[in-house]
């Protein structure tokens, strides 16, 4: 293949990656990312106080601000608040009867076309859409770099990566992930080129990498702190680019003579060990001081333990299993603001499959291997167990790291090891095998979004409804009316819109104790908070279910069931049955037995 074929089908590739993530950003809703709310907060933040935050309040102030400050220059263009997010209380982790994947309540202000703080937010999430992008033509570096014998590699490579559906959903979030796998990718790619460029005595195009590498190692530390788990695979290709430039100047073979090398050649090394890291860590130092200076050591762990859900029982091997599935589904698409939403099983099935033969692919040809394409190897695998490491050692403190988006680091590293793998294979050398891989993955990234996401967080169906239950007179709060209900350990509640509502309603059920007090409570969005009042047409019905929860305290009797319908963070309205007011904010329903 020409290179002026390679390189159009290379920007086809970016421009297919820049479209989805592109896509994602559009469609998925705000704040159904992981962690995505409390990254846009670290984002308000730092566009409206122009500076860092200190203590556990903004959760995400604990990773360095790099990612952060690109959002908040773009969501800067627009007016940044943290203003449009409302809480789903009602949001569900297990799928189940009436399940509510979403951690937040939609409303009509975050339609199109945007405006304010929504436009703001969108703003930011393009920065994700840039980064990701930038590390799909960065993964094409990286792959060139580790095996520049096999140019039709380093494309597949850039399109697995331009079509991994987590790269993209997380492409189209506010988020740190992309940038961590950008700054990872480009580090990868800057250690193998010192590795080659040492070996051929290239001084020009090595100087060129030393600069470059320090550069992206420390970019890397202020995007996120793991990226420092890529360091021992830059140091070790380093070592192994001043053995090679020693090897050039002698003819013996040998342990012993590699250890002359190692002995000959540790001034060489270690200078550009030195010309490397020492510059990534003058780049990175103004926020280990920080956080040496607020909370006492570099990493600033003792803020990351107050921002956590801490882990309090041992280690085991049941969770070592838990830890690696998680890390293999979700790294190739798991949705939601917990990763709790999955593709279909049998993507996963067969992605496991390709992943055994990519494996296998090692053992079947190992002596196959030129001894530089084994250093490439090596390198690629000490990032990919390094970052392992670094979940692992974080997953002894913090609960919740079975999530793959957290080896993102190391994210070209894995991309271009699998599909190495792989090649191994006569069959996935063909280039129609390659095609044919690629229209899978593209496929899976659209799926996730058109397949996965978008059905999972449409609204209930409205239901088509007729006076069944029992005849009851109609309660009007104005622009919603309760025309039906009924009573028991499951309450029903059927709300109607009298007109296209303009406000986000809230509904409050509470079961009061004949002594009047107060048993159980519950308030939220109607129909489970899948489907804002404010998005509804006039005349439709939606089933609002409730099972009531009872304290420990409450014993047998009759409980009576009230109602009441509130505008968020505003006043309750007045029902009106049968044209009569009735004075308290909560209407009552009827008394339960229990």
């Amino acid at each position: 293949m020409s290179r002026g074929r390679m390189r159009w089908l290379a920007t086809l590739l970016v421009m297919a990656h820049f479209a989805l993530a592109l896509h994602y950003s559009i469609w998925n809703p705000a704040g159904e990312a992981p962690d995505e709310a409390d990254h846009w907060a670290y984002v308000v933040y730092l566009a409206r106080e122009r500076s860092l935050p200190e203590g556990p309040q903004v959760t995400q102030g604990k990773h360095p601000p790099l990612a952060h400050i690109g959002a908040a220059a773009l969501a800067s263009l627009a007016e940044p608040a943290f203003d449009f997010l409302r809480a789903n209380p009602d949001v569900q982790i297990q799928p189940e009867a009436n399940w509510s994947p979403n951690f937040f309540i939609h409303t009509q202000r975050e339609a199109f076309p945007w405006s304010g703080s929504v436009l703001a937010f969108h703003l930011a999430r393009l920065w994700s859409v840039l980064m990701s992008t930038a590390t799909v033509a960065a993964v094409y570096a990286l792959a060139n770099a580790a095996w520049p014998r096999q140019p039709g590699l380093a494309l597949t490579a850039m399109g697995v990566a331009a079509f991994l559906p987590e790269l993209a959903f997380l492409g189209g979030a506010v988020s740190n992930d992309s940038p961590a796998a950008l700054f990872g990718t480009l580090s990868l790619w800057g250690a193998l080129v010192i590795f080659r460029a040492s070996a051929a005595n290239a001084q020009r195009r090595l100087h060129r990498a030393l600069g470059g590498t320090a550069l992206a190692l420390g970019l890397g530390l202020l995007a996120k702190a793991s990226t420092a788990a890529l360091w021992p695979a830059v140091a070790m290709a380093i070592f192994l680019g001043a053995l090679c430039a020693h090897h050039r100047k002698t003819t013996r073979v040998g342990w012993k003579t590699a250890w002359d090398a190692t002995l000959t050649s540790w001034r060489r090394w270690l200078l550009h060990g030195a010309l490397v890291f020492v510059p990534a860590l003058v780049i990175a130092s103004p926020w280990l001081w920080r956080n040496w200076r607020l909370y006492g050591d570099p990493t600033g762990m003792a803020l990351v333990r107050q921002t956590v859900d801490l882990r309090t029982t041992p280690w085991t091997w049941a969770d070592t299993a838990w830890l690696l599935k998680g890390w293999f589904l979700s790294f190739w698409g798991k949705f939601g603001g917990a990763g709790h939403i999955p593709m279909a099983d049998w993507v996963y099935a067969l992605l496991a499959a390709l992943t055994a033969l990519s494996l296998l692919g090692y053992l079947h040809s190992w002596k196959a291997r030129a001894p530089d394409e084994r250093v490439a190897l090596a390198v690629l695998a000490t990032a990919l167990f390094g970052a392992a490491f670094g979940v692992w050692r974080y997953s002894l403190v913090a609960l919740g790291t079975d999530q793959g988006r957290l080896l993102f680091p190391a994210l070209g590293a894995i991309v271009v090891l699998w599909l190495e793998g792989l090649q191994r294979w006569a069959f996935f050398r063909r280039a129609l095998a390659a095609a044919a891989l690629l229209v899978f993955l593209a496929g899976l990234s659209v799926y996730g979004l058109v397949g996965v996401i978008l059905p999972i967080m449409a609204p209930p169906k409205p239901v088509e409804w007729t006076p069944r239950l029992h005849q009851v007179e109609p309660l009007d709060f104005g622009e919603l009316s309760l025309v039906d209900w009924s009573l028991g350990e499951e309450v029903v509640l059927y709300w109607r819109s009298n007109r296209a509502p303009t406000q986000d309603w809230r509904t409050t059920l509470r079961v009061v104790a004949e002594d009047g007090s107060l048993a159980w409570e519950w308030r939220r969005s109607p129909g489970y908070g899948r489907w804002s009042t404010d998005r509804w047409p006039e005349g439709v019905v939606v089933e609002d279910r409730y099972r009531i929860r009872w304290p420990a305290w409450a014993g047998p009797g009759r409980y009576l069931v009230e109602v009441g319908l509130q505008v968020y963070d505003g006043e309750y309205a007045t029902p009106l049955q049968a044209g009569q007011a009735i004075a308290a904010p909560f209407a009552p329903l009827g008394w339960i037995e229990r």
